[in-house]
């Protein structure tokens, strides 16, 4: 291993596992069962403004669901009953990333000290987590809610960083996705990073990470001694 990277922390949507896979399977789903027999809106179109107003995750999903409803009144969607069928159903369409648990795995294994910080519901982050079989794995999850606050957030940082048992932030390693609450609230905290770049560029007006991976697994070369 870098002789500078004692641990390792994981954003968890698009870094863990593909959520954006997951939500397009889920949208499809959605479409087959509510919108095929009520709707002539093509299901490329109602898929494709399901994952716009989805916002990977990150738009409020009471504003989201208000969104369905007004495009689609025709399928008498119910306010009280989307959230919990929304996290019954999503649920359902998130998958193991059998790459990225191999390399938790062999975190363990080697006695690496890791954990995962995600923003977002605790029930729903909880939830993938399980479907994802990360729950097994983790030594800890942090999620927003319950912390009280969110990536950039320096508090959420330094709790993750208490609970590796790592006495400096420069010993810490926070892959993620996204570039300005993981990346740049990682590197501001002192942390090294490394950036899930997903096909896109990296901001010219944030910090940079330390290493740009298309995989979380591509990491397993850090790891390895």
């Amino acid at each position: 291993m870098d002789k500078t990277v004692h641990g390792f922390l994981f954003d968890l949507d698009n870094t863990l596992i593909d959520r954006e896979a997951a939500f397009i399977r889920f949208a499809n789903h959605f479409y087959e069962q509510h919108l095929r027999d009520t709707t002539t809106m093509p299901r490329e179109e109602v898929v494709a403004k399901m994952v716009l107003w989805d916002e990977d995750g990150y738009v409020d999903r009471e504003i989201m669901f208000a969104q369905w409803i007004d495009e689609w009144p025709e399928a008498g969607l119910a306010p009280d009953r989307l959230l919990p069928y929304y996290r019954s159903e999503m649920k359902q369409h998130v998958q193991p990333d059998a790459d990225n648990n191999r390399l938790l795995a062999d975190l363990n294994r080697q006695g690496v000290p890791w954990g995962i910080v995600t923003n977002g519901k605790t029930a729903t982050q909880h939830i993938a987590c399980q479907a994802a079989g990360l729950d097994r794995l983790a030594p800890f999850i942090i999620v927003s809610e319950a912390a009280g606050y969110a990536k950039p957030d320096p508090r959420i940082f330094q709790d993750a960083l208490n609970l590796t048992g790592l006495a400096s932030a420069e010993q810490v390693m926070f892959v993620g996705d996204n570039p300005r609450a993981d990346i740049d609230g990682a590197k501001r905290f002192g942390m090294k990073t490394a950036w899930v770049r997903r096909g896109r560029q990296f901001p010219d007006d944030l910090l940079p990470p330390d290493h740009i991976v298309d995989h979380a697994a591509e990491l397993r070369g850090i790891v390895r001694d």
